[in-house]
């Protein structure tokens, strides 16, 4: 397992930030900040993917005092609907790289000064500057992950080594495929050898087309629900990283594939959106990329979710997490083949078209 690079960051001027700001939590010698009675700070207002349970919602609050109103989304598009319907005043958001793109375009994000963040400098260096945010200014990575394929070996003997191989007739109503739009058809288009992010229309068109050929292969469309290779409903799983890493650690004979066309990477990041409560918004952002939050269930933490604070990785290869686990969680791809989503403005809306007509077709295998 290759070694992540610590991102440096100046103990001076992170001090000096630190003073600056008068009402952020202090951290305390481990560097994480003080925990301190929810809700006394007031009311935090969280725009984040569905699946955040109760009790990480509880430690948040311990670690911030702020009470925290959560609202969950299912999608990137439902995402930046909500940002920018101005409805809610949103005072945190976890977000992922085109839609950071797009909305840094519509003026919607507040520049963050990340010397106000004491978990900061533990960032892994292959997770900043990322293209949709070069200088760091509007994002904070969170956890990275892509879009692989894991294979329960027990049920199949079909060899695969791309995403064009699950085309293989022989893997008929086999698969769990991802149900996000754009992850979706951006895979397709690579294996019709069009550009991942293509934005001509017959392209995507191209790839809708392609992706309706699946179908019969396709037992289910889902963005997380790993247990399904678990209890037999599929036999394999072309979903995140994160979810495919849990099934992998309850399997006996699984294999681990990042697919011949390069692999479709991803990193959640938190933003702030335009008119946040800033004091609030930092404090949030502090507390959930520092390792106390992250590796508070101790043994019972989900290394496979690839969190950016590179001291969560560490502590993962200490509590013993195999090799072949972790080439799940932090998946060593070829950075030239590696595929991003990137802003394509209007044509956006040609995939939103073209989803709705795929599901028309796919029925109740995409709820």
């Amino acid at each position: 397992m290759k070694k992540r690079i610590l991102a440096l960051v100046m103990v001076a001027a992170m001090a000096a930030g630190l003073a600056g700001c008068g009402e952020s939590p202090s951290p305390d010698a481990s560097g994480a900040a003080e925990s301190s009675s929810s809700g006394e700070k007031g009311e935090l207002n969280l725009l984040a993917w569905s699946g955040i349970d109760d009790e990480a919602i509880q430690k948040l609050e311990e670690m911030t005092g702020y009470t925290i109103n959560y609202t969950q989304f299912s999608s990137l598009e439902e995402m930046e609907t909500k940002v920018m319907s101005n409805s809610t005043q949103y005072d945190v958001a976890m977000c992922s790289d085109y839609v950071i793109e797009a909305l840094v375009a519509q003026e919607q994000l507040e520049e963050i000064d990340t010397s106000r963040l004491s978990n900061y400098e533990y960032l892994g260096t292959q997770y900043l500057s990322p293209s949709y945010d070069p200088e760091n200014k509007w994002s904070v990575p969170y956890s990275g992950g892509g879009i692989g394929i894991l294979i329960n070996r027990d049920a199949v003997d079909t060899e695969i080594t791309s995403y064009a191989d699950l085309w293989n007739p022989e893997l008929q109503g086999q698969i769990a495929f991802t149900d996000d739009e754009r992850m979706a058809l951006c895979i397709t288009n690579l294996v019709n050898g069009n550009d991942f992010n293509a934005s001509d229309e017959e392209a995507i068109r191209a790839a809708g087309a392609k992706l309706e050929e699946l179908l019969p292969n396709i037992h289910a469309f889902t963005y997380s629900d790993y247990k399904m290779i678990l209890n037999g409903e599929a036999n394999i799983l072309v979903i995140a990283t994160g979810s495919e890493y849990k099934a992998a650690k309850e399997m006996d004979n699984w294999e681990f594939v990042i697919p011949a066309e390069g692999m479709h990477m991803f990193i959640d990041s938190y933003v702030i959106p335009k008119g946040a409560d800033m004091d609030a918004a930092y404090a949030f952002i502090d507390a959930i990329i520092s390792e106390e939050y992250l590796t508070r269930k101790g043994e019972d933490t989900n290394w496979g979710y690839g969190y950016c604070n590179t001291k969560v990785e560490e502590a993962a290869i200490a509590a013993g997490i195999s090799e072949e686990l972790m080439q799940i969680a932090y998946p060593e791809v070829d950075s030239s083949t590696t595929h991003y989503m990137a802003n394509i403005g209007e044509a956006s809306l040609i995939y939103d078209e073209v989803w709705t007509e795929l599901k028309l077709s796919a029925g109740s295998k995409m709820e």
